[in-house]
């Protein structure tokens, strides 16, 4: 899938060019010829699939346009709070993340956690965490992006907690599995959050925090996870048990 952001004034049977970065790669990487089939998509829902028409030179494709689709947000939306796990562990987990279909990333500055984003340095972390977003959305071929949010810190988490929704702790020590949360009755919401503690555990401290902002804590089995791939494991075993679907198409062109 080629990602493209000037689409949303694109007509069936337009002509639309793809040039630079994306041009190059889907030129010179994916060997894209005359007569292939491609995806573009703006990152906000908007999915355009046209023919390859025209070649040039090592970066450049014309595309026309056969159809134009619109995918709304899934039925349950999905934040996942990811403590900052150490080293390139943090890339991972927002790739898997991006891959399950997860649609809001927000890093938390765990207590345990093993790496800290210097003030002087939060924006370029964050570039690498978007980057490996902007990556995984391409190669899951998603047409909706995950938000990535701020830096969050405890204090934020447990806002975030007590504005509604459900909230899953992931935590060796619960009793119950994330199976046994009834999402769809608490409070028949939709939104749900998922809490990852880092390679050090969630402390004492934050998980009084957040079971009193309203959060329940939940296992994914009796082994421990990676903090990089908790996350994406629980999103995976919730959507496959409870048959949860994917975006909503809002109408499409063609």
């Amino acid at each position: 899938m080629i990602h493209d952001a000037g689409l949303q004034r694109v007509q069936v049977n337009d002509e639309v060019p793809l040039t630079g970065e994306e041009g190059r790669h889907a030129v010179s990487s994916l060997r894209i010829n005359v007569g292939e089939e491609v995806e573009l998509v703006d990152g906000h829902g908007l999915r355009v699939r046209g023919t390859v028409i025209i070649v040039s030179g090592k970066d450049t494709l014309r595309i026309q346009v056969t159809k134009i689709e619109v995918e709304g947000f899934a039925e349950l939306r999905t934040t996942v709070v990811q403590a900052l796990p150490k080293g390139e562990h943090g890339e991972l987990a927002v790739d898997l993340l991006t891959q399950v279909g997860v649609d809001v990333i927000v890093p938390w500055a765990a207590a345990r956690s093993l790496t800290r984003w210097a003030p002087d340095r939060i924006e370029k972390a964050r570039n690498k965490w978007q980057g490996a977003l902007t990556a995984a959305a391409k190669q899951s071929r998603r047409a909706r992006w995950p938000v990535l949010g701020e830096l969050a810190t405890t204090t934020a988490v447990a806002d975030l907690i007590a504005a509604g929704g459900t909230c899953i702790v992931l935590h060796e020590e619960a009793v119950a599995s994330v199976l046994d949360v009834p999402i769809a009755d608490l409070g028949g919401t939709s939104n749900l959050v998922l809490i990852v503690g880092p390679e050090g555990g969630i402390s004492d401290e934050e998980r009084d925090i957040f079971r009193a902002a309203g959060a329940i804590e939940a296992c994914l089995g009796p082994g421990v996870l990676r903090s990089s791939a908790a996350g994406a494991v629980a999103v995976a075993v919730l959507s496959a048990a409870r048959n949860w679907g994917g975006p909503v198409m809002g109408g499409s062109r063609s």
